[in-house]
């Protein structure tokens, strides 16, 4: 079962310096702009979470000292799959599946739907997957509500 599906492959464009520097960001980040809309099918969600065209995401958020060993953050096994937790951490887990339900998410549900529904689709070897997912656990952005101790487990 393909779970990102009317996706050909890569489907974002990194916005140009000047773009950067009109939003107010740092000339040296590297945001991407969604080029058409992500659908993603996540048994954990419970459906079809869509990334909506024109979203914007620094993907996989991996600081580029980290890249060798784990991975840009645009790299094909992991970009897609940044799309859809980048949303996730964006709204605090609460986004709106295909169709209209709405659905509520806690951080280690949405690392978790990265790490190992996303990345094994895009390929990613086992130890990718659960190098990223203790990545993310440990060192992702925090939640209100999140246990300190919730990010060892």
């Amino acid at each position: 079962m393909n779970r990102f599906f009317d996706v050909s492959g890569d489907v974002s464009l990194q916005l140009a310096p000047w773009q950067l520097e009109a939003m107010g960001k740092p000339v040296k980040t590297a945001l991407f702009v969604l080029q058409l809309s992500l659908r993603f099918r996540s048994d954990i969600a419970g459906g079809v979470i869509v990334v909506p065209n024109g979203y914007i995401s620094d993907l996989a958020s991996v600081p580029q000292f980290a890249w060798s060993i784990f991975m840009a953050s645009d790299d094909p096994r992991i970009e897609l799959g940044g799309w859809v937790h980048d949303l996730h951490y964006q709204y605090r887990g609460v986004v709106t599946l295909e169709g209209g339900q709405k659905t509520a998410l806690s951080r280690k549900q949405a690392d978790t739907i990265l790490a190992y529904e996303a990345m094994p689709e895009l390929l990613a070897t086992g130890l990718q997957c659960t190098a990223v997912y203790q990545a993310l656990r440990r060192f992702g952005q925090h939640w209100e509500g999140d246990s300190f101790w919730e990010r060892f487990s």
